[in-house]
């Protein structure tokens, strides 16, 4: 019922912020045709139950849904009107904002899930990182991002007590070395950190970062991966978007629900193999949390990367004006 009311109070604001603009809902009767991009990977996992029928998640609106590899054509296409929604990493969400790109952060819908793994026992704690190699999956990335800032707040310096190696770019390529054991320690996402359990006996995970990133910020949460909306169509569509957000916050409940019809629905959707998707799902965090309740967390997460590299989110903290 919370969150019903929080989706109500959202259409209510746009509604009333944007009368003075006198603009308008189409009629009810007119079907609307809703351009959905999404990532390949866990941060795509939770819209899957949108693809169901055939897209159409009510009478008067059908989702088009597209799969990307990379945030870079995402990215691409929100900026020249291509795509209504998107879900992104939460700092791609901010480069977009400061770079004048015209979009809501709409919820979060998917909170941490990286892990520091273990191939051959060499370290059980963040502590036990000092004179190690850590491999990590991409200069600049989430996971080299949260890496470099927890162990600065650890009294770990890079490159002198901790040596970060970003040879292996591919999670799934570095995935596989672990398993192998030959690469002792990485920090990988889910759903790469499940295969590794699964298939290693002898590898485990230290660290989880989430729970690291409470205990030195004070934060519980770091808002991994976001929903955003292009601002005309929040602007245009009022009720439509409420039909959407709606449909997406069931789409997440029925994926934590069922991971077996989820993972071959996420399978036929070209978001990810189902063998490897299904056992990850429990550990994914998937979430929809609105971005007004969110935002005390989005907001410190931003603090947190801008603190260690602001071009990391496009060199200034995002204002209150992003939130929906």
């Amino acid at each position: 019922m919370k969150r019903l009311l929080n989706v109500l109070l959202i259409v209510l604001t746009v509604t009333f912020t944007l009368g003075a603009q006198a603009v308008s809902e189409a009629p009810v009767a007119s079907a609307l045709d809703v351009q959905f991009g999404v990532m390949a990977g866990p941060t795509g996992f939770s819209s899957v139950a949108l693809t169901q029928n055939e897209g159409k998640i009510s009478d008067t609106v059908t989702i088009n849904m597209s799969v990307f590899p990379s945030p870079n054509e995402v990215i691409a296409r929100l900026a020249n009107g291509e795509l209504d929604f998107a879900s992104l990493p939460t700092n791609v969400a901010a480069n977009l904002y400061n770079k004048g790109v015209k979009v809501k952060l709409a919820a979060v819908i998917g909170n941490g899930m990286l892990s520091v793994l273990s191939s051959d026992g060499s370290a059980s704690s963040v502590e036990d990182l000092l004179g190690k190699t850590v491999h990590v999956p991409g200069a600049g990335s989430t996971p080299d991002q949260m890496s470099q800032l927890l162990l600065k707040q650890a009294g770990l310096e890079v490159g002198k007590d901790v040596i970060l190696d970003y040879s292996v770019a591919a999670p799934a390529q570095l995935a596989q070395l672990v398993i192998a054991g030959k690469v002792s320690l990485a920090v990988l996402p889910q759903p790469f950190v499940s295969m590794i359990l699964n298939r290693s006996p002898k590898s485990r995970a230290v660290v989880d970062v989430q729970s690291l990133y409470h205990q030195l910020s004070g934060v519980l949460n770091y808002p991994m991966s976001v929903l955003v909306v292009s601002e005309a169509f929040a602007k245009n569509h009022p009720l439509a978007l409420a039909t959407v957000l709606k449909a997406y916050e069931d789409s997440v409940a029925w994926v934590n629900a069922e991971p077996i019809a989820a993972g071959q629905a996420i399978e036929a959707a070209g978001i990810m193999a189902s063998a490897m998707a299904t056992p990850a799902i429990p550990s994914c965090n998937l979430v929809f949390i609105p971005s007004q309740e969110a935002k005390a967390e989005v907001q410190a997460y931003f603090s947190f990367l801008h603190g260690f590299s602001p071009a990391s989110i496009g060199g200034t903290i995002p204002s209150e004006d992003l939130y929906l």
